[in-house]
């Protein structure tokens, strides 16, 4: 009994409510010497004669898809034996499998990458497992995509620390970031959101190219990435983090699971930060990166009963950091000329709801509610520069699902609502007058999406939105993708679909604030918001992903194209005078063309290989003409190494070429205070070696940029802040050398 409320439990968390609910839940175990059951981690099961299966989790759970006309489920472990299970209208299934005791040895070689496409969506995810984020030590978000080709991240300025993630060479605005499928990273955490999701929280990341779901957001332009946190299905009962590298930089963090009953269980996720020392790296008299603090707190409940799932989360954050000049203080310093400092203070406290019904005798039938509601509190100055901004959101989603005839044909329908109020103002340079931004948007809308699978060659999802936004209309949004098997091992997908948001324009481009530089907003096109129409774009979309096997090894080679073609956009224009920055509606047109190939390939047993290769052209038309858009790479090479041992030490090592980026045109400035007109190409390269004592402790070890390279001169007229050249968001490559880590883990599963 204790299996199946683990089981159960495992359902409540695994299923996304308001998703595909046509699954079936089930455990792996087998008798110990003392006839007891014993969970098996890493069990096969798939359905009998497709290629469609999953493996169990640690805890011998696992969660598949039914599929239409098959009902029979095989599971399989190394040395016992296989067992083939019949599949009625079961929801939730046990199975025993017995040891194969004829078999004298048995050596069964299975790989799979840590970071794979997911043939059998509809869609098109690269799903990253937690073995992914264990190649790096991911202390946050914006750190878990170091092994991960399609996603760039890089600072925006030299001041915060702060990263941006980039995708289709797009700035991180136009990729929806979700946490289990609602709303993330957005509004005022737009800048900072990736780096308040610690990595030890996470336990897997989708990533979607260019449009997603309809279901999920009108937002998504140049894709989608979804975390995924602990669940209690996924998480050990006790899991303990520490990290600390060479600059100060400190981080725990502490997960508890406990089932209270056994229809409550509950999850607490605690992690705190710091950064207590000063550093200045290369002597131009400002910090290479702010000292500071984080507490980051989630406690989530779950419950399970009849058919029933619903969960709930409180989640709390308090980030504060501060830099600027060396030996800076708040008391002597703050609003004169003494020295440049700079704070940015963050509160967010959020609740999150969920519950869903799934009928007994239909599960393929299911309707599921999403609720979210925040307040985030994000106060900042830079010098005499002043942002302060209050944000009040509240989210619901409604989604029904059911069949059309049969499972072959499928549909999700629903409603949505958006509420978010901005109390945003800002002072530009000491100037007594300051810049209300303050709003209140609201966006009603409702979508269909269907669905069709034949579960032998072709599948195609198609979706329609319509959303009702308070300040600007009706905005229609389809979205359509096909996936084509021309073999068993040969997939080819396609796909178009519209996005569009409005745009936080400040939030979301903080990096000018650390700069002597005038805000200047032109070509307005409303007096709504900030004066200007949402974001609104076309994404177009072609892959091919091959499975192949050379020297008896098995590997998988993929090839994309993505096309985003902008009809309106907030245009930030770096080029047109090094004193201002101006925002200003697109005139004319703003495109975006990204090519990648990528190989995963098993060089020999336990060492794995990828490489990837992508290209980039990225262009808009400003005031002053069509330019590439600046401080993005024309193109990224990239090559990692995994290598693990019988003994369980683990290698990893990462090599990435940053291509050259064409830098915006400074020539207002005297000549000392200007730029070249492209960066060089440089080389980054990370490493990390782990070794696991049994199943409780893990150590690390390991170094970023271990090439050291740095940009000479990162801050542009450093040796005067208060004057008018200053400038520290011309960044285009790292501005701190290399730095060494260790760490560890603990679990108790």
């Amino acid at each position: 009994m204790k299996y199946f409320s683990i089981c159960f439990l495992a359902m409540a968390f695994a299923w996304p409510l308001g998703t595909s609910a046509q699954k079936i839940m089930g455990l792996v175990v087998e008798k110990d010497a003392t006839g007891k059951d014993q969970p098996l981690p890493g069990a096969n099961v798939y359905w009998l004669g497709t290629m469609q299966g999953v493996t169990t989790r640690d805890n011998g759970v696992f969660l598949i898809d039914r599929v239409t006309g098959n009902d029979k489920l095989v599971v399989s472990f190394v040395g016992h034996r296989p067992d083939t299970i019949l599949v009625t209208d079961q929801t939730n299934i046990r199975v025993e499998l017995k040891s194969d005791q004829v078999l004298q040895e048995v050596v069964v070689e299975g790989w799979k990458p840590t970071s794979v496409a997911n043939l059998s969506s509809g869609i098109n995810v690269i799903e990253m497992s937690e073995k992914e984020l264990f190649k790096a030590a991911c202390c946050n978000l914006s750190e878990s995509f170091e092994t991960n080709p399609s996603v760039d991240v890089a600072f925006t300025d030299a001041l915060t620390g702060t990263k941006q993630i980039q995708m289709l060479g797009l700035s991180g605005s136009n990729t929806l970031i979700s946490i289990e499928n609602m709303p993330g990273v957005r509004g005022l955490a737009a800048s900072q959101g990736i780096q308040f999701i610690p990595g030890t929280w996470i336990n897997s990341i989708q990533v979607t190219k260019g449009v997603g779901s309809v279901v999920n957001s009108h937002e998504s332009i140049a894709g989608q990435i979804n975390v995924e946190l602990k669940k209690p299905q996924e998480s050990d009962k006790l899991y303990v983090n520490g990290y600390i590298n060479n600059t100060g930089r400190t981080e725990a963090n502490t997960i508890v699971t406990a089932q209270v009953s056994k229809k409550w269980a509950t999850t607490f996720l605690l992690h705190g930060s710091m950064r207590p020392l000063e550093i200045d790296q290369n002597k131009d008299s400002f910090l290479d990166f702010p000292t500071g603090q984080q507490v980051n707190f989630v406690n989530r409940w779950v419950y399970n009963s009849n058919g029933w799932l619903g969960q709930v989360s409180l989640k709390y954050l308090n980030d504060r950091k501060l830099g600027g000049q060396t030996g800076y203080s708040t008391e002597r310093d703050k609003f004169t000329t003494n020295r440049y400092g700079l704070e940015i203070n963050t509160e967010r406290i959020e609740v999150v709801g969920k519950l869903g019904y799934q009928f007994p005798t239909k599960p393929y039938k299911s309707f599921g509610l999403q609720l979210s509601a925040l307040r985030h509190v994000h106060d900042s100055y830079f010098g005499f520069n002043v942002h302060n901004a209050n944000e009040q959101s509240a989210y619901a989603n409604l989604i029904y699902q059911s069949i059309i005839s049969n499972t072959a044909h499928k549909f999700k329908t629903g409603l949505s609502f958006l509420y978010d109020r901005y109390i945003e103002t800002l002072g530009i340079n000491s100037n007594t007058s300051q810049n209300d931004f303050s709003r209140t948007e609201q966006v009603n809308g409702a979508f269909f999406e269907y669905s069709y699978d034949d579960l032998k060659k072709f599948s195609v999802v198609a979706g329609l939105r319509a959303d009702y936004h308070n300040l600007f209309g009706v905005y229609w949004t389809p979205r359509l993708h096909a996936k084509y098997n021309l073999t068993e091992s040969t997939v080819l997908r396609a796909s178009f679909g519209r996005g569009w948001r409005l745009a936080n324009i400040i939030a979301e481009n903080s990096a000018f604030l650390a700069s002597s530089r005038s805000l200047v907003l032109s070509n307005r096109q409303t007096n709504n918001a900030y004066g200007f129409r949402p974001d609104d774009a076309w994404n177009y979309g072609l892959s091919l992903q091959q499975d192949f096997t050379l020297d008896y090894r098995p590997g998988n080679i993929s090839v994309d194209y993505f096309f985003t073609d902008f009809a309106n956009q907030v245009v930030m224009d770096w080029d047109r005078n090094a004193q201002e920055i101006n925002f200003f509606g697109l005139v004319g047109r703003s495109f975006s063309h990204s090519f990648q190939a990528q190989v995963d390939y098993q060089l020999a047993r336990r060492l794995d290989i990828r490489i990837a290769y992508r290209w980039l052209d990225v262009q808009t038309d400003y005031l002053n003409g069509r330019l590439q858009r600046p401080m993005v790479p024309r193109d990224r090479a990239f090559i990692n190494l995994a290598y693990k041992t019988k003994n369980s030490w683990s290698f990893d090592w990462t090599l990435n070429r940053i291509g050259v980026q064409r830098l915006p045109d400074m020539e207002t400035n005297p000549i000392i205070h200007q730029l070249p007109p492209q960066s060089e190409p440089y080389y980054l390269m990370n490493a990390q070696v782990t070794k696991d004592f049994g199943d409780k402790w893990s150590v690390y070890v390991g170094g970023e940029n271990l090439t050291n390279f740095t940009i000479a001169n990162p801050i542009v007229a450093a040796n005067a802040p208060f004057g008018p050249h200053f400038d520290s968001s011309m960044i285009w490559g790292p501005i701190f050398g290399a730095t060494v880590y260790a760490g560890f883990r603990f679990r108790v599963k």
